[in-house]
């Protein structure tokens, strides 16, 4: 009998630590998107303050930025660096490589993927009005889950728990 009760018991944690993931996975996505609005700041500054060809932009914004996102701008400089020269594509693959389905919502590559078809390619004024663009759809992604955030930071615990406790009780 008791054997069923320390089964039962392992049941709950392991779902309330399922639970836990799943904020853990919700912050880390907030956290990114967070970053990347930082990153397109800094772009934004040294493509119309500093003239600063691409792959020194990209490598400041590495260098002023955190976690995947320096990751992520530190490969494209690297990459541009060695004289990669389709751009789009390059782009492309840099995303997939670092951001993950649980580290940025489709929505949001789908986003940061249409800015890659422009910075780049345009005059400087094209690539700041694009920047702008993108940034203003990153604000609105970031105000979304700012909403959702106080919701979902009780929400995943608790539903965690509370399927766990359902399951031990169908168990026992």
């Amino acid at each position: 009998m008791w054997l069923k009760w320390l089964g039962g018991g392992f049941v709950v944690i392991g779902c309330s630590g399922l639970g836990i993931w799943y904020r853990m996975l919700f912050l880390a996505h907030f956290k990114i998107l967070r970053e990347m609005e930082r990153g397109m700041m800094i772009l934004k500054g040294e493509i119309s303050y500093g003239r600063t060809p691409l792959p020194q932009a990209f490598e400041q914004m590495a260098g002023r930025t955190t976690g995947t996102v320096s990751g992520f701008f530190k490969t494209i400089a690297d990459l541009l660096e060695e004289g990669k020269t389709d751009y789009e594509t390059l782009w492309r693959e840099t995303i997939n490589q670092f951001f993950t389905e649980r580290e940025m919502r489709d929505d949001d590559k789908r986003e940061l993927m249409n800015l890659g078809k422009t910075i780049g390619y345009l005059d400087a004024a094209m690539q700041i009005k694009s920047l702008e663009l993108y940034q203003n759809r990153l604000h609105i992604s970031i105000q979304r889950l700012e909403q959702e955030k106080e919701k979902y930071m009780k929400l995943y615990p608790m539903l965690g728990t509370m399927c766990g406790a359902i399951l031990c009780i169908i168990m026992l």
